[in-house]
């Protein structure tokens, strides 16, 4: 080896190692299908703390709530904690965690933040810990883009350009997605189905007395409220982004009418509750069916529906 190669190279080999610290790791070195197929996250890079797969839930409604998922990986040789976010999205940015309770959905802020042990990944995914957006400037919709600011107790900070992706989407068929419609008309589901479900058409007033009336309501509705299987929802819809078919779905989605349909809600709640009926009715027929593609994008409407409405409830 010539003396200016080696030169070089030793050059090379220490830039390398001072570039050691807060990284984040580019969307498509990891797809999230990739990581959805693995049981366990990529391995910390040592010396290293990296954000991997970001990624945020469509939000419909200007002032409504969205959410923001990745990993991060810990290779530092310390813990860390993630203690704050946020964005020029949405008013307020917490840190969330969904937890089950005797079969309860509940939904807590956790202003401490999250644990990194040292050569430890943190999960934020539906269903779990996540980043929470509250009071959104615009909706969000797949193939937009917000801006979030990390911060960790060590001093760090990360900017993230996280990707808005419909969930539905990922890890399945993309060809197969845009056939729906077709779909949805050979299985007798006719696309016109989906019409009214487009909660665009809330306006922000209409939005603002909802979560209004759902902060104010009585206990026995807000103990109805939290009653909804929001988390199985979510499970069966994540099945379905993975192209599953669960067949113990459609007893969900018919215990979600039953329960809507035993329970007196206020009148100022009754439209959107019928709402939630008219959508739930919907999936239940494209489940028995056994039409995926027109059930997939109703599990992700019945699920935002009811996760806002439990918002309102816990705000």
């Amino acid at each position: 080896m010539s003396t200016k190669l080696f030169v070089f190279t030793l050059l090379l080999t220490l830039l390398l190692g001072t570039l050691a610290g807060c990284t984040t790791m580019p969307q498509g070195a990891m797809p999230m299908a990739e990581m959805a197929a693995t049981d366990a996250p990529p391995q910390p890079e040592p010396g290293k703390l990296t954000i991997v797969d970001v990624r945020a839930r469509p939000a419909p409604l200007a002032g409504g709530t969205g959410a923001v998922y990745f990993t991060v990986l810990n290779g530092l040789d310390q813990a860390v904690q993630l203690v704050s976010a946020s964005s020029p999205a949405a008013e307020v940015v917490e840190t969330h965690e969904t937890t089950n309770e005797n079969g309860v959905m509940k939904m807590s802020p956790l202003p401490d933040g999250y644990p990194i042990a040292a050569g430890e990944a943190l999960l934020l995914q539906p269903g779990g810990k996540h980043i929470m957006l509250i009071g959104l400037v615009e909706p969000l919709e797949p193939g937009d883009e917000v801006e979030l600011t990390v911060n960790f107790d060590n001093g760090e900070s990360m900017a993230l350009t996280v990707p808005v992706m419909d969930m539905q989407m990922s890890g399945m068929n993309m060809g197969d997605m845009e056939m729906g419609g077709e779909a949805m008309a050979g299985e007798g589901m006719d696309a016109g189905a989906m019409e009214g479900h487009d909660h665009g058409a809330m306006t922000d007033a209409d939005h603002m007395a909802m979560m209004g009336m759902l902060k104010d309501a009585a206990p026995e509705v807000k103990a109805a409220i939290m009653a909804l299987p929001l988390e199985a929802i979510l499970k069966a819809n994540d099945s379905l982004m993975a192209g599953t078919l669960d067949p113990t779905f459609a007893a969900t989605v018919s215990g979600v009418i039953e329960q809507v349909s035993a329970t007196t809600w206020p009148e100022g709640l009754q439209a959107h509750f019928d709402e939630v009926q008219t959508t739930a009715t919907d999936l239940l027929a494209a489940l028995e069916a056994g039409d995926a593609a027109a059930a997939g994008p109703l599990a992700t409407d019945l699920y935002d529906m009811l996760h806002e409405i439990a918002m309102g409830v816990m705000e």
